[in-house]
């Protein structure tokens, strides 16, 4: 006979699947009221904070609100610019040492504006010496100033022009190339004068300010005052400086289309384009003071 080997019971791993689904039924009920039982605990944690959140909130409800901040616009609008100060314009005048400060400092404005160096203010101010001492009364130097005096700060010169009456012809006619062919571009006759308007300035600080205006202005109305009074204004000016050549048809000069001179100097220039007696070409600009002869 063999020997067989005894089975396990058929019924043990039912039994053992029963017993855990019967443990699983009994915990399933218990995880809702866990649940509820921690939500409660945190309740009860967060209740002072809470409590102290809400009675924050209802303070800042009651307290009242506060007032309105102007916009950014508004403040700007109260901040306006001052306005600029007054531009003043007067003749040079004094004697000694005081007349030779006075014209070292429209030299030195002059020799700025026109970008230039030291040596260059050293040879207006020789020129300005020269007009001074041999022109005499037909010579006549005017500085425009900024009013410093409302802000509490010292005037600073701004600019300067000077205008010389010149006999069209004779002994005292300007020796200057340039300027001794103002009275043939004109058409004066020999009894004729001129008063001939040169070194004008404005500092680049005060440009578009009216300041040239001003200076025009001053110039023609010592002009008038000369005796014998002249005929016309003249004045020459760089023919690419557009700014300048605006200045002056707006205050009534006229660009002067000069007639060809037969002279060395003429030839010389036309065959050379200009080089002779400056690289820039000039343009000459008249007004009358009078009528014409």
């Amino acid at each position: 006979s063999s020997f067989a080997p005894a089975r396990a019971p058929a019924r043990a791993p039912r039994v053992a699947v029963a017993r855990r689904r019967r443990a699983v039924a009994r915990a399933a009920p218990a995880a809702p009221s866990a649940a509820r039982g921690a939500a409660r605990a945190i309740e009860r944690r967060d209740a002072p904070a809470d409590a102290a959140l809400g009675a924050a909130m209802a303070t800042r409800l009651r307290a009242p609100s506060r007032p309105r901040v102007a916009p950014a616009r508004a403040s700007r609008r109260s901040r306006r610019a001052a306005p600029p100060r007054a531009i003043g314009v007067r003749q040079v005048a004094g004697e000694g040492a005081a007349l030779v400060d006075r014209l070292r400092a429209c030299a030195e404005v002059t020799a700025e504006s026109f970008g230039a160096d030291e040596s260059s203010a050293v040879s207006v101010l020789d020129g300005l010496v020269r007009k001074v001492r041999y022109s005499g009364d037909a010579f006549a130097l005017l500085e425009a100033y900024d009013d410093g005096a409302s802000d509490g700060e010292e005037e600073r010169l701004c600019g300067c022009a000077d205008v010389t009456a010149l006999p069209a012809f004779g002994p005292r006619a300007s020796k200057e190339t340039l300027v001794a062919r103002v009275p043939i571009a004109l058409g004066l006759t020999e009894q004729s004068n001129y008063a001939y308007l040169s070194g004008m300035c404005v500092r680049e600080s005060h440009r578009r300010r009216g300041v040239g205006v001003k200076l025009l202005e001053a110039c023609e109305t010592c002009a008038r005052k000369m005796t014998p009074t002249p005929a016309a204004m003249a004045l020459h000016v760089d023919s690419d400086n557009e700014g300048a050549i605006a200045l002056y048809e707006g205050c009534g000069y006229a660009r002067v289309i000069e007639r060809e001179v037969d002279d060395a100097f003429g030839r010389m220039s036309r065959a050379l384009g200009g080089l002779v007696g400056g690289k820039k070409k000039k343009i000459l600009m008249s007004k009358w003071l009078s009528s014409r002869e």
